[in-house]
């Protein structure tokens, strides 16, 4: 139980960070380049596009790994139970 509760905080945490770092690095990249070459806002906008795609990568791998680990915490779960 504790281990499962653990791995959903911490998946959790990961879908946040995994969210917002691109976001904001792309986001604050695109702003720069339209503050420095005077093309606002479609460099930010840009940037936005680019790390929407990052993510859903990112979260389709993530999703991945946690559908794995939940599998094998779930058996390891019933086997205790059993026992």
């Amino acid at each position: 139980m504790k281990e499962s509760l653990f791995f959903s905080f911490s998946l959790i945490g990961q879908i946040g960070f995994a969210t917002a770092v691109p976001l904001v690095v792309f986001g604050l990249i695109g702003r720069y380049f339209d503050h420095r070459f005077g093309t606002s806002p479609y460099l930010f906008l840009l940037g936005l596009t680019i790390a929407t795609v990052v993510v859903f990568f990112t979260l389709k791998k993530l999703v991945k790994e946690a559908i794995a680990k939940f599998n094998k915490l779930s058996k390891e779960e019933t086997n205790t139970k059993k026992q």
